[in-house]
């Protein structure tokens, strides 16, 4: 009787490994040659997989561009809200906001500076990068004001312009050579308690 032959167990990578092997490949590659003169072949051979397992996840190079940059707002959206649910006064919310925004950034730090250098992205839904932290800080902005935190104001304007503000804060962060200190975490908290709190909001909670 023949030896029965040992079953050759086939090995795959798993498909978040090989998503996050993509975005890596393809940030470095955005930021070290510029968008428009990367590939999904070029892509695809960095990372060290097919080019059918790039196009298995992103028909084209502009979708899986959106992914990336949906992925860091996700983050700061996600951050924003957990640290804005947490027990705490107003005042205490807007300092863990403040310092969870740069912990998310240095995370994310290859990505944001591939988003501040793409300016022109429009997602499938039409929208655009910063919509969707502009609508977690209309959210929060309400609430406090509800709560009698903040001053009143015209919520889209006033989510505009913390927006803005963190946006040059980060921008500016990272141009210093994104510094592992909490500096800017504290300016930015000072800025927003001054110029958006109430002297209640360190009473409230």
């Amino acid at each position: 009787m023949d030896a029965q032959k040992p079953t050759r167990v086939k090995r795959t990578r798993n498909p978040d490994s090989k998503r996050a092997a993509i975005y890596d490949a393809a940030v470095r590659l955005f930021t070290e040659q510029g968008y428009e003169n990367v590939s999904i072949a070029k892509i695809a051979k960095d990372a060290g997989i097919a080019v059918g397992t790039v196009y298995r996840f992103h028909d084209t190079k502009l979708t899986l561009l959106r992914a990336m940059l949906e992925g860091v707002e996700d983050a700061f959206v996600t951050r924003m809200a957990t640290d804005w649910a947490c027990e705490g006064t107003y005042a205490e919310r807007i300092e863990r906001i403040c310092h969870g925004i740069f912990e998310v950034a240095e995370d994310n730090l290859p990505l944001l500076k591939l988003l501040n250098m793409t300016t022109d992205v429009v997602f499938a839904d039409g929208s655009l990068p910063g919509d969707r932290i502009q609508n977690q800080i209309r959210i929060m902005y309400t609430d406090a004001v509800n709560a009698g935190a903040s001053h009143q104001g015209d919520a889209d304007m006033m989510a505009a312009i913390a927006h803005g503000m963190v946006e040059g804060a980060i921008v500016r962060w990272m141009r210093l050579g994104a510094p592992k200190d909490i500096d800017a975490a504290s300016q930015l908290t000072l800025v927003f308690k001054d110029g958006f709190m109430t002297s209640e909001a360190s009473q409230l909670s």
